[in-house]
């Protein structure tokens, strides 16, 4: 998720019908990030129903011979049918009403960049894996107001793939739940970096302070942990 990454996501939310919203007109959308933002900013709806990961350790840290030895399972895919307009407007019923609709427009704009950067990374269609990787890395940098290589991101993405009880979890639940864990997932972990990204480029401290604040309480539902712990590196996502 790197400036480049970002340059495009915005041009592409300028070409957008609806572009009023996100990056394209920013100031219009601070109000949702003004001092309600870290009561009303944590979007997770029935993500929490659906966090298997919650409490699962999902953080182990891979060693070099973890990933010699072991060979890559295949992704796991969101087979079901795309569900973008409902989960968007079900992550939006946390915002204050008149903010839903526009919030909800948001996400799906949100949708349509993560998959710009799916395919940009090389990840299969509908990659579970890779949304829940785009929703830690997200709030990540949101929390640490920093940006995070994409090789960097890849390797959280392996993990969310790798990691057995995850999986095992995964393969547990419907199909339908499965697209909505994936499109929720990669709204919110891109809205959140967009969202970053663009106040890096119009600096509002308080603003800043409950994006940071949200985004931290996004991660310690699905963490389990402190989420100040956490740092993505060469070796992905490592509870310190």
């Amino acid at each position: 998720m790197t400036t480049h990454d970002f340059i495009a996501a915005r041009r592409l939310l300028a070409g957008v019908a609806s572009a009023a919203l996100l990056m394209a007109a920013w100031p219009a959308q601070a109000q949702w990030l003004g001092q309600d933002y870290a009561s009303y900013g944590v979007p997770m709806s029935n993500f929490i129903q659906l966090a298997t990961i919650h409490n699962l350790n999902m953080i182990d840290a891979a060693t070099p011979g973890d990933k010699k030895s072991a060979a890559a399972p295949a992704p796991l895919r969101a087979e079901a049918p795309p569900a973008v307009q409902r989960n968007a407007q079900e992550l939006a019923q946390r915002f204050p009403a008149a903010q839903r609709a526009p919030m909800a427009q948001a996400y799906q704009d949100s949708m349509e960049v993560y998959q710009k950067i799916e395919a940009k990374m090389g990840w299969s269609r509908n990659d579970v894996g890779g949304a829940l990787a785009a929703f830690v890395v997200g709030n990540y940098m949101a929390m640490r107001d920093t940006e995070v290589a994409d090789e960097d991101f890849a390797a959280v993405a392996r993990q969310m793939r790798n990691h057995p009880r995850l999986a095992g979890s995964f393969r547990q639940q419907s199909a339908a739940s499965l697209r909505n864990l994936y499109e929720q997932s990669a709204m919110v972990g891109t809205f959140m970096a967009l969202a970053q990204k663009s106040l890096q480029q119009t600096p509002q401290p308080t603003q800043q302070a409950n994006l940071r604040a949200a985004a931290r309480e996004n991660l310690k539902l699905v963490l389990g942990a402190d989420p100040e712990r956490l740092h993505i590196g060469a070796r992905g996502a490592v509870l310190e």
